[in-house]
């Protein structure tokens, strides 16, 4: 388990044993996510399909980071929303929070994808009686590269009564071990290579090459 560093007078990162238990619709949300690695480290984005969590659709959400610009959301639920007072769709991750606070959820979500790792963390609102948990996991693009992310935000009751910028309270992540390759099924070797990149095509041998239609073997005896 790897824990980013604290900036500035930020809360400690405390050790994942010490982080809060999963809600249940966060441990379902894990579950699911798992249950599309099919013995990869990380599953791809167009494995995700949205009718088999509906029942937490309103607090999940997809961020996707493009080359070295700031995450957005791409899918982001009614309850995210609400608590935000606002469409988070295509907006940068980062506006969840204080401005003080950006810096720190930037470089976590960076090691989330870097490592690849699952994220976790508390966030307390404006209002202190409001809190809430946070669980992020990578995924890949169709192209190979891991840079979209599956989370899933569950908040206190009162969030929506108090909408506005979140501080962080604790990060944690894990680092997503890689399957040994001898484990891997033949489909999964196709997408799961070094460094995820694009499967290479294989060598092919030709046969004997053809004879031209129009040239024919004349034996001669002379």
């Amino acid at each position: 388990m790897t824990h980013l560093p604290p900036l500035g007078d930020h809360t400690q990162v405390v050790p994942r044993r010490r982080m809060p238990p999963f809600s249940p619709a966060m441990s379902e949300v894990q579950a699911y996510w798992q249950g599309l690695c099919r013995g990869q480290p990380v599953p791809f984005r167009s494995q995700v399909d949205p009718s088999e969590i509906a029942s937490l659709l309103d607090r999940a959400f997809v961020l996707e980071r493009k080359r070295s610009e700031v995450a957005r959301f791409r899918i982001a639920g009614s309850h995210l929303c609400d608590a935000m007072a606002m469409d988070l769709r295509g907006m940068p991750m980062i506006s969840l929070f204080a401005p003080s606070e950006r810096r720190r959820c930037s470089d976590w979500l960076d090691q989330i994808l870097a490592q690849p790792a699952i994220g976790e963390m508390t966030l307390i609102g404006q209002d202190a009686t409001v809190h809430a948990r946070m669980l992020v996991l990578p995924l890949r693009s169709d192209m190979g590269q891991i840079d979209r992310m599956l989370g899933c935000l569950e908040s206190t009751s009162n969030a929506s009564a108090y909408p506005g910028f979140y501080k962080i309270g604790d990060l944690a992540t894990t680092a997503i071990p890689r399957p040994p390759r001898a484990y891997l099924t033949r489909d999964t070797c196709a997408t799961a290579t070094d460094g995820f990149a694009d499967a290479g095509v294989g060598y092919t041998t030709q046969g004997p090459r053809a004879r031209p239609s129009y040239l024919r073997l004349v034996k001669s005896d002379v």
